[in-house]
């Protein structure tokens, strides 16, 4: 005979949501202070590192938002379409996200906006990873 799932987590997953605040204010500092000290402080690094993390972090909060929003075994059905939607939100707003700076924010560095993004994906995994 199966058991039954366990039921997820919703509070520890809030509070490790609050945590990536935290992870992408550190993203931010040490954009911030790689910026001072290699490239004179004209702040084009810390900008793209924030604005790349920033990104993350919202697309990560609207996935979230949409996942977790019911739960219960009656609401199944309901649960796996908000998943699927929640994905699909994020991927749109990622891309459109990624346009719209490319198209709208001068000067950029492109490197540091992809490592703010990817940044904020590890620290997203590696809190992920600690929910039991």
């Amino acid at each position: 005979m199966t058991q039954p799932a366990k039921r997820s987590p919703k509070d520890q997953i809030k509070v490790y949501l609050k945590r990536q605040t935290w992870a992408l204010l550190l993203v931010i500092i040490a954009a911030w202070l790689i910026d001072r000290v290699w490239f004179g402080g004209e702040l084009v690094v810390a900008k793209s590192a924030a604005i790349g993390g920033a990104l993350s972090f919202v697309t990560q909060m609207v996935f979230a938002t949409f996942t977790f929003s019911h739960s219960g075994y009656r609401a199944r059905d309901h649960i796996v379409k908000q998943f699927f939607r929640g994905q699909a939100l994020k991927w749109l707003l990622t891309v459109f996200g990624f346009a719209f700076i490319f198209i709208m924010m001068k000067p950029l560095s492109v490197l540091s906006l992809f490592a703010g993004f990817i940044m904020m994906k590890i620290s997203h995994v590696l809190m992920l990873g600690r929910i039991k």
